[in-house]
């Protein structure tokens, strides 16, 4: 087991020096507030633009929907 389980040992470790060199800060996050359950699980479509705007992803300004058609040869 421990092969398939060393590079989180390593990426513990990795972390645990970071956060004692100041280098990272750890925060809680509650559950309601993790901005990549809009990446991962399905959400009504205000809760998915909130958490979308919070990422800094802004809709396209172009609208293909309907705007290209099929041109048969």
């Amino acid at each position: 087991m421990h092969t398939r389980s060393k590079h989180i040992e390593i990426d513990v470790h990795y972390i645990r020096d970071q956060v004692l060199q100041n280098e990272i800060v750890v925060a809680y996050v509650p559950s309601a507030n993790q901005i990549a359950d809009c990446l991962t699980k399905a959400l009504t479509h205000t809760r998915f633009s909130q958490l979308r705007d919070k990422l800094g992803v802004t809709p396209s300004p172009i609208n293909l929907k309907g705007g290209i058609k099929d041109k048969i040869s």
